[in-house]
């Protein structure tokens, strides 16, 4: 499959201009240095949506990052979280920790103003089966029940 050149050109100028805004979107939180710092790691796959690909969700930022064996970076990682979490930005958590190790959690985070609107913002981190993880960041207007609805597939009737 050929690839274009130019379009190839505009792709990563389009990257270059959503990348300030993907990192206001974390700012404050320790999790933003985890996307850096592991978004192009072998193993590791990260997703950042932004704009009107989310606005049927309600949600202006959804960024992730999904580990095909999280042991190498688990102490960066749950630290990071623990410290996001320790902080007074979280107004709602949920955790689950076996054995001492954190396998899965959700933090509502205190809203932040963008522009004109003050946005809602959630941490999520689940391990899974065979060492895999995944670090949700999400942002917008949701509010925590259209989240569960999106989180557990529930469809309006």
């Amino acid at each position: 499959m050929k690839h274009d050149p130019l379009i190839f050109r505009i792709f990563v100028a389009l990257l270059c201009c959503l990348f300030p805004l993907c990192l206001h979107a974390q700012k404050g939180l320790q999790i933003a240095t985890l996307f850096q710092k592991y978004g192009n790691q072998k193993n590791v796959t990260m997703v950042q949506l932004h704009g009107s690909a989310l606005t049927s969700y309600g949600m202006t930022v959804y960024k992730s990052l999904t580990f095909k064996d999280v042991t190498p970076f688990l102490d960066d990682v749950t630290r990071c979280i623990r410290n996001d979490a320790a902080s007074e930005k979280v107004s709602k958590s949920q955790e689950i920790v076996e054995d001492g190790i954190l396998r899965s959690a959700y933090y509502q985070l205190s809203s932040v103003r963008r522009g004109e609107q003050m946005v809602n913002r959630y941490l999520l981190f689940k391990r899974g089966k065979h060492q895999t993880a995944a670090l949700v960041y999400i942002e917008g207007g949701l509010d925590e029940e259209k989240l569960m609805d999106i989180l557990y597939n529930k469809q309006d009737q």
